[in-house]
């Protein structure tokens, strides 16, 4: 299965069992560990598929994605099968704070 880390080194726990929690969530911030000059390829990757995710910024060494509720597993999932042409690692899945910085 993909989506099996449960809890990163913060103590911050995530995608467990391929489920999301069932809160009033209407988005979640995907944070993923990569180099910055990456992004620009992660980028022309990512466009292909329509409405699933946005970057956002880096929040210093970490990317800020952001997903809706209804997309979120469809952008992991991505997000997991670009590793083959992009060294990353998502080490968080939090609810958004409605501010898109």
């Amino acid at each position: 299965m993909i989506l099996k880390v449960s809890e990163n080194e913060k103590g911050n726990r995530y995608v467990k069992n391929n489920r999301i929690p069932q809160l009033e969530i209407s988005e979640y911030d995907i944070i993923v560990k990569m180099e910055r000059e990456n992004v620009h390829m992660l980028n022309y990757i990512l466009e292909a598929e329509d409405n699933i995710m946005n970057i956002r910024s880096f929040e210093g060494d970490y990317l800020r994605v952001i997903a809706t509720k209804d997309t979120v597993i469809d952008a992991i999932r991505l997000l997991e099968s670009v590793k083959e042409y992009i060294d990353l690692e998502i080490v968080e899945l939090r609810p958004n704070n409605g501010k898109a910085n």
